[in-house]
């Protein structure tokens, strides 16, 4: 029984929510509040997700003076201004990774040109572009021209069929951003269906907006900010998962659960602390431990399932 009770720990830890600056906003004109924490903001817009999770996006100019006060404290926050700039990882129809961060929705026109017997995109070699911009833009060619395109060889091939002209083809989706600090358009049909259902109603409530450029401004932040939760949440189902998966293999002996107790090693400011690995053995899980904690040297290993 300690050992479910010490796995069920872990497992709650996981699974229940942390809701950091958690309060209740209330309009400008005192009739409406909402009990919410704040997920991002710019200078017009603040991005709330309320209890059940939902995420709601309301202009400053409508909520109190109080409020209003309490987003600008946070303007100086590292942490929340880091939380939207993470780099997420979306999936394409064909399974493939990418790791991106959505920056806004948009209509983008690109050109494909040849020039000095070389392929461009947008007017840049596209030789010299970063590997991943290199793959989305075949892909992206591929599914509007209809016939594939593996290699640079091939799209330059291909431009030799322009001539001197160009050829320009209007994107619609998602602006987004590279690791390599490259911009690129990803039109919807490249990503996952999974990744659709997140992506498409805000793109929708955007087209609808379309005269409306504070309004477009509000459903891109929605859409940051959506997008960083709907990453969150699935890196929390995939830790749950794993758990489950180290519950199983405690449960038949496989391995075992090990507290390992650290201190701050010599010139190492830090308290002491203990952390709890699931290993096949002891060595394996100090390994483990001192991983996550340089400069840290252990107190004591013990096994804490199996008993």
């Amino acid at each position: 029984m300690r050992t479910f009770s010490l796995v069920a720990g872990l497992l709650l830890l996981i699974v229940t929510p942390q809701v950091s600056d958690a309060r209740t906003w209330t309009s400008a004109v005192g009739g409406y509040t909402l009990d919410a924490e704040v997920i991002s903001f710019n200078d017009t817009t603040v991005v709330l997700k309320k209890k059940l999770g939902d995420l709601v996006a309301v202009e400053l100019s409508e909520l109190s003076e109080t409020d209003r006060e309490f987003v600008k404290s946070k303007s100086s926050d590292a942490e929340l201004t880091k939380s939207i700039e993470v780099m997420q990882t979306w999936t394409s129809a064909e399974g493939k990774k990418i790791r991106a961060r959505v920056l806004a929705f948009g209509r983008k026109k690109v050109v494909v040109s040849r020039q000095r017997g070389k392929a461009y995109f947008n007017d840049k070699e596209f030789g010299k572009g970063d590997p991943l911009h290199q793959t989305l833009v075949l892909k992206i060619l591929s599914k509007l021209e209809g016939q594939p395109f593996e290699t640079e060889h091939d799209l330059t091939e291909w431009t030799k069929g322009l001539g001197g002209a160009s050829k320009t083809y209007t994107l619609e989706g998602v602006l987004m951003q590279l690791e390599s600090g490259d911009e690129i358009g990803v039109p919807f049909f490249l990503f996952s269906k999974d990744d659709l259902k997140v992506l498409q109603p805000g793109w929708n409530a955007w087209v609808q907006a379309d005269s409306d450029h504070a309004a477009q401004q509000r459903e891109s932040l929605m859409v940051q900010s959506e997008a960083m939760e709907y990453q969150r949440n699935e890196m929390q189902h995939r830790q749950v998962e794993l758990l489950k998966l180290n519950m199983m293999a405690v449960a038949t002996g496989v391995t075992s659960i090990w507290e390992v107790s650290l201190r701050p090693g010599a010139g190492v400011y830090g308290r002491p602390t203990s952390v709890m690995v699931t290993a096949s053995d002891s060595l394996t899980a100090t390994n483990m431990a001192t991983a996550k904690y340089p400069g840290y040297t252990v107190a004591y290993v013990r096994r804490a399932s199996g008993y």
